[in-house]
């Protein structure tokens, strides 16, 4: 009630206690094995105390409550019990503590900041009646002697503060660097330049032919060899030359050094958390509006074209390369658009698959994308409520400033060909780039033998046609 009388309602603080702090509740807390709590204690009297709550899907330990009684405050309890709930970070094997602090909370804020803690998202927090924001931060943690070795300072810092160079090009210029100074990238862009494409006569359709992606087409994906390899997006497996952007204190934006399109970046969360868009479709959005017009962000799902399903990542190239860029707003290839929730969704027409497309503002097509993902997997039969469905995304901020986000549905990952022994095999693993038009193939023979036929085959099997889709818009609730 101290902290927060001055900015939040009294009839909502004590509606706010009296559901929070029951002994019911309390239990539930208790007998948690993720949840821990410390007392603080003055002449053997409680003073105040700590409660920290590790998230698994998210790989953090937040401390979830530090509260003193007023009369206990600036005598070193707080530092003692913030102390506490830091050991148990890397009790948990963790370089990280995370908190939450209500922004008009301008006291602890500041007592955060002054220890260490880097706010770095808002979100919205409710006491009964009342939403205030909240600021979400972190305090990176120093491994135990002997532990883990000093992490590298990121090239740059993007926090879209103002006055800072767009992300595109403070991309651009870093990428440049990298070449120079990384010789697998600047291998990996000169075979770029140098790669064989063709278009597939009366399909829409291109083929790249791309020996540097045979390790991510020919990647093992089931559970045991993703165990037993170490990730390469984490960062103590990062080779010495490759250097990062540090995205909105959450990401860190990687040159790709096999690259499928020029400005080809891989950005990885901090964290090795799984492949997963739940609840981050506005991280999405956001890094789409970050990087403008000129660029395009991609999504693969973690059975659908990810080469590292346990770490989460997005990837983004230049624009205006992929052949469903042109043909999404090509008069003809879209039906008439469902209004919903202020954002409009079409699908596709005349393309080598079915595809849905959602245009607006961000938060009416998060919403949008959130019912249309939802009702994609009531119809595959996802029955945990954790699994995703299995998708591929394409997302940018058009030059008039609409966000545009292209969904593919997908019916499995690798097409039958892949599988095939001899002459009848077909090494392509379609993922969002591949599902946008571009078809990679690691292997000359390949390349060579896709003809109509073949695509029709691969996309059959993976894809939604157009009837598929718009079954999936027609089982939308108004």
């Amino acid at each position: 009630m101290a902290a927060y009388s001055p900015f939040i309602p009294v009839e909502d603080l004590r509606d706010y206690f009296q559901s929070t702090y029951q002994i019911d509740a309390l239990a539930r807390l208790f007998e948690s094995p993720r949840v821990h709590g410390f007392i603080g204690e003055a002449d053997g009297e409680p003073a105040g105390y700590a409660r920290t709550q590790f998230h698994e899907g998210e790989n953090r330990l937040y401390l979830a409550s530090l509260y003193l009684l007023p009369a206990y405050q600036g005598v070193g309890i707080g530092g003692r019990l913030l102390g506490a709930a830091e050991q148990k970070a890397l009790e948990y094997d963790l370089r990280e503590l995370w908190v939450g602090v209500m922004t008009q909370n301008e006291a602890a804020g500041r007592w955060y900041g002054k220890r260490g803690f880097r706010f770095v998202k808002e979100e919205p927090f409710r006491m009964g009646k009342t939403t205030v924001s909240h600021q979400i931060g972190y305090k990176p943690l120093a491994a135990p002697a002997g532990k883990g070795k000093p992490a590298k300072v990121p090239f740059a810092v993007f926090d879209r503060a103002e006055g800072t160079l767009a992300l595109a090009d403070l991309a651009a210029s870093f990428c440049e660097v990298q070449t120079e100074a990384w010789p697998l990238l600047a291998a990996g862009k000169s075979a770029l330049r140098s790669a064989r494409t063709r278009e597939v006569a009366g399909s829409l359709v291109r083929v790249q032919y791309n020996p540097g992606r045979m390790t991510s087409c020919a990647a093992p994906l089931d559970p045991g060899s993703i165990r037993r390899r170490p990730c390469f997006l984490c960062e103590e497996n990062l080779p010495p030359e490759q250097e990062w952007i540090l995205y909105r204190g959450e990401y860190r934006l990687l040159c790709n050094p096999a690259p499928i399109l020029p400005g080809h970046l891989t950005i990885a969360h901090c964290r090795h958390l799984p492949q997963s868009l739940a609840g981050r479709l506005g991280t999405f959005l956001t890094l789409a509006e970050d990087l403008g017009p000129s660029m395009v962000v991609l999504y693969n799902g973690p059975c659908c074209g990810a080469s590292a399903p346990d770490h989460l990542h997005f990837q983004a190239a230049a624009a205006g390369l992929l052949p469903v860029e042109a043909g999404v707003p090509a008069p003809g290839k879209r039906n008439p658009a469902i209004l919903r929730g202020g954002a409009e969704i079409f699908a596709t027409r005349g393309l080598w698959c079915g595809a849905v497309v959602i245009e607006g503002e961000k938060r009416p097509v998060i919403e949008a994308a959130e019912g249309l993902i939802e009702a994609l997997g009531l119809r595959a039969g996802v029955a945990e409520a954790s699994a995703e469905p299995l998708l591929n995304l394409l997302g940018t901020r058009t030059r008039e400033g609409v966000l545009r986000l292209i969904l593919f549905p997908r019916l499995k990952h690798r097409p039958d060909a892949y599988f095939r022994e001899g002459q009848g095999r077909l090494l392509v693993s379609p993922g969002a780039v591949d599902m946008a038009g571009l078809l990679i193939t690691p292997r000359e023979e390949d390349f060579l033998a896709i003809d109509d036929a073949r695509v029709r085959e691969v996309f059959r099997e993976v894809a939604f046609d157009e009837a598929a889709v718009d079954a999936l818009l027609a089982s939308l609730t108004p």
